[in-house]
């Protein structure tokens, strides 16, 4: 393909991916309930950033994903919900905005993938899914920069392939629910910019460390009841 055909298909796939979170309402406000971190003010129940997750998520254009989830003929996400419940923490489904599901959880080719994979032309700011404490903000030969965050009750998520970390990401940190933790990249084992995101749950007091919990498919929990969430 010649270099102006490329840039066309660029372009092209920009406008998609922009049309994939704004042909349907998007944002809602996530109203997260009380963390046991402290009392208002106190630096281990930091506020809330400006994040708001997108309403609905669709499949990327133009690719099979071998272990997408169900979607409609216009490749919309069947029964998505952007706030789940994950064993008792309440955690945004898509922690980042404007994307399209480039992978999803299961096998692909053989191997299981252990999360979700989303992307965004140009490379969308990732933010914490939920409120909780960094425990891992390192590079690793497979997932590049990643950062795991533990949100209590043994459950942790992971946001890989990360191009760089936002100011003031490191371990033992505090973090509310929407901060930036970074932009999505390509670095470790990936071929082009993209959030890889998971949901752990587990022990991270192990030998392998974040990489001896146990993965589940963030598409498939229960969401948030928003009438029972406090200030409703």
């Amino acid at each position: 393909m010649r270099a102006g055909g490329r840039l066309i298909l660029a372009a092209l796939l920009a406008l998609f991916m922009a049309a994939c979170a704004s042909s349907r309402p998007s944002p809602i406000i996530l109203r997260m309930p009380p963390v046991d971190y402290g009392p208002p003010g106190d630096a281990r129940n930091p506020a809330q950033g400006p994040f708001q997750p997108n309403q609905f998520l669709r499949l990327c254009p133009g690719t099979h994903i071998s272990n997408a989830p169900p979607a409609d003929p216009e490749r919309w996400v069947r029964e998505f919900h952007p706030v789940i419940v994950a064993f008792g923490v309440v955690l945004a489904t898509v922690p980042t905005n404007d994307v399209c599901l480039t992978s999803g959880f299961g096998l692909r080719g053989g191997t299981m993938h252990s999360g979700i994979d989303v992307a965004s032309r140009p490379p969308g700011t990732v933010y914490s899914a939920g409120p909780g404490r960094i425990v891992e903000a390192r590079s690793s030969s497979g997932y590049g920069l990643n950062v795991v965050i533990d949100h209590g009750r043994g459950v942790y998520t992971r946001y890989a392939h990360l191009d760089w970390f936002a100011p003031g990401i490191a371990p033992g940190v505090s973090i509310g629910f929407g901060h930036p933790l970074g932009q999505m990249g390509a670095t470790g084992n990936a071929t082009a910019p993209h959030l890889h995101y998971e949901i752990l749950t587990g022990n991270i007091d192990n030998p392998r460390g974040s990489f001896g919990l146990t993965a589940h498919n963030p598409l498939n929990f229960p969401p948030y009841d928003w009438a029972a969430s406090p200030g409703s």
